[in-house]
């Protein structure tokens, strides 16, 4: 019997012929489906790591400036506590100064102050000298042996020393303890830094 003449045979070889192309079109599109879904993937993957690498540098840029401003207001904190140490210490030695004016340091820095106006009292036809109320006995008793110095009834608002101007009030001798704190307030403090935290 030959071929053309067994439809029976005919049909299974048709049948497996259209079998194994109908195979081949369908494993060929399920290849080319899985290319296209492993390419989506992929895809998919590279921009969700880009926006995972993206979003991780934006929180870090944040997290540097959020740092950045914490070590400056702690920085500033900080300074800001020294400070306050700093003056609450300077402020105490001013206070000191206030108790000390019986000690000698305070009547020998007086007396040589009043030595000083003295000696430039005659190139001003006199002075008439400021003090705060607590050293106006010492000041007249270190000045009863010069005419050219007068102590004035007006007390002055200073911690102490003297204050000393010409009978017209245009020429000013500033020997105050306030002004020599002022021009020295610096260097003060810089010893009261020095003795707090060493040098920090």
């Amino acid at each position: 019997m030959t071929l053309a003449g067994n439809p029976k045979k005919v049909a299974e070889e048709i049948k497996e012929k259209n079998f194994v192309e109908t195979k081949k079109l369908v494993d060929d599109a399920y290849s080319a489906s899985l290319k296209l879904l492993n390419e989506s993937y992929q895809a998919a993957l590279n921009e969700f790591k880009k926006g995972l690498n993206d979003k991780s540098q934006e929180l870090n840029e944040s997290l540097k400036s959020v740092e950045a401003s914490l070590q400056l207001e702690l920085r500033k904190a900080v300074s800001e506590k020294r400070n306050k140490y700093i003056d609450d210490v300077f402020n105490n030695a001013i206070n000191e100064i206030k108790k000390e004016k019986s000690k000698d340091w305070y009547i020998n820095f007086m007396k040589k102050v009043i030595s000083i106006i003295s000696s430039e009292a005659d190139s001003y036809n006199g002075l008439i000298v400021y003090t705060s109320e607590d050293d106006k006995d010492l000041v007249k008793k270190l000045t009863s042996q010069f005419k050219n110095i007068e102590v004035s009834q007006e007390n002055a608002n200073i911690i102490g020393g003297v204050i000393a101007t010409n009978k017209d009030g245009t020429i000013k001798l500033d020997f105050s303890i306030d002004q020599i704190i002022k021009e020295n307030e610096v260097f003060l403090k810089g010893i009261a830094s020095e003795k707090l935290f060493g040098g920090k």
